[in-house]
């Protein structure tokens, strides 16, 4: 087979390719061998039929057809080969002239490739690396935070409500539509803490200062941006009573609390207190390395030349909308239609803002790729094995189990090895950058001390 490249526009590479003629007739005779071996003709034994008669039952351009279907994919894939593409989309082919039996057959193949990617130089690349440092307030609002989780609720009853409590309420709702008459609710219960941040001032000040037995109404209206589309932008009144009203109890830091906290692998508060403090330094850790990894990354996908392909966008985009979908349709029970009109989202703005996240995923999808490729990134034992190490005590599963599933579904196997490709030239991004620290603010907020079991 001869080839020649007719023309490239962007990723776009249109390649003509002759295929010889003793390989056009030699698929040729394989079809029509194929064809007298199934055709059931009367009067003819099964692979004895002539070849005149072939082609009365089943057409010449037929059997051309299928001739072609048997050496044009081995044509793509030679030039597939020749060339050293790396193909986005099934190509396409267009015939030149007839076919014809005992002559060439010349084709235009139009391939979608992988768009050239030109890096920038890594060590030009300056990312800001956030400095924070541990503080004595950090470890005072952990503790804490320690001391709330494993707090407990205690009746009292010879006061009134107050800030930090908790109340146990029945309650009814109604739901309050102009020209309408709707019936309360069957009566509930709940327990409100009331200094949660997410709870209502109004209800908040409806419970508070507030006896056993007392009684309240409380009215308000449900933000338009509510996710329950069924009383989004809509009046509620809430009918409470007062059952109960619990004090909550924080423990000690003594002796105790400390042994059944860290199931005795503390015995003193200033062995606690190192604990806390070397979790909240990991949890530094973990998040000033994701953001200075998100930080070079946007540099790296904003400083490459690239031309993001129109059909990967697209591919993007529906996948991204598909898991949306789900995701609404799941936690809501609304099609993404009806989530959208009840949350006031304009759908093309909602359109706008899901493509411009696709066109920055394969963007950085293609760079990344074309890092791995320049520096010859590949995924040995070593990598597969720790990934499913990783994930393994991540799953709490056998690793032998992970490796099982992987290896049975091809798909799932192709994005696993992918992803460890991806990691490996983030890692080696994150190697040759040039990193500037920068300290920031000390601010205990969001940092928050995973527990361990909960003392009896």
């Amino acid at each position: 087979m001869k080839s020649e490249i007719v023309s490239q526009e962007g990723n776009i590479l249109k390649v003509r390719a002759t295929i010889e003629a003793q390989d056009f007739q030699k698929a040729l005779n394989t079809v029509v061998g194929e064809l007298s071996r199934k055709a059931n003709i009367k009067g003819f034994r099964k692979g004895r039929v002539p070849r005149n008669i072939i082609e009365m039952y089943f057409g010449r351009e037929g059997i051309y057809s299928e001739a072609l279907e048997k050496v044009i994919p081995s044509a793509m894939s030679e030039i597939v080969e020749e060339y050293d593409l790396n193909l986005i989309t099934e190509p396409q082919v267009d015939l030149e002239g007839e076919v014809e039996e005992g002559k060439p057959v010349t084709a235009v193949f139009t391939f979608e490739v992988r768009p050239e990617v030109v890096l920038p130089e890594l060590s030009s690349l300056v990312v800001e690396k956030p400095v924070v440092e541990v503080t004595d307030a950090m470890v005072e609002a952990a503790i804490e935070q320690i001391r709330q989780h494993h707090s407990e609720l205690r009746p009292v009853s010879d006061r009134s409500s107050k800030e930090g409590d908790s109340v146990s309420v029945e309650y009814t709702t109604l739901l309050l539509e102009e020209g309408t008459e709707n019936a309360p609710s069957s009566p509930q219960t709940a327990t409100i803490q009331l200094d949660s941040e997410s709870l209502r001032a109004e209800l908040k000040n409806a419970l508070t200062d507030k006896n056993i037995g007392d009684e309240e109404s409380v009215e308000f209206t449900v933000e338009e941006e509510h996710p329950d589309p069924a009383i989004a932008g809509k009046t509620l009144r809430y009918s409470l009573k007062i059952k109960e009203i619990l004090e909550r109890i924080l423990p000690e830091l003594d002796e105790t609390f400390i042994r059944k906290y860290s199931q005795d692998k503390i015995v003193d508060f200033e062995g606690f207190k190192k604990d806390v403090t070397d979790r909240i330094a990991e949890q530094i850790r973990h998040d000033t390395k994701n953001a200075t990894e998100s930080n070079a990354l946007s540099k790296l996908r904003e400083s490459a030349d690239v031309v993001v392909p129109e059909t990967l966008v697209e591919r993007q985009v529906k996948a991204m909308k598909e898991e949306e979908t789900e995701q609404i349709k799941k936690q809501f029970n609304v099609s993404m239609e009806e989530y959208l009109e009840k949350n006031g989202i304009n759908p093309e703005t909602f359109e706008q803002s899901i493509k411009e996240r696709a066109v920055r995923t394969v963007r950085q999808t293609l760079v990344l790729e074309a890092l791995a490729d320049e520096r010859t990134i590949e995924v040995n034992e070593q990598d597969i094995d720790a990934e499913i190490k990783s994930l393994s005590d991540y799953l709490k599963s056998e690793p032998d189990r992970i490796r099982s599933l992987l290896f049975k579904d091809r798909e799932r196997m192709t994005d696993f090895l992918h992803r460890i490709r991806m990691n490996k030239a983030i890692a080696l991004l994150m190697s040759e950058i040039t990193v500037k620290e920068v300290p920031v603010g000390t601010s205990a907020e969001g940092i928050e001390i995973q527990a361990e079991n909960k003392p009896e």
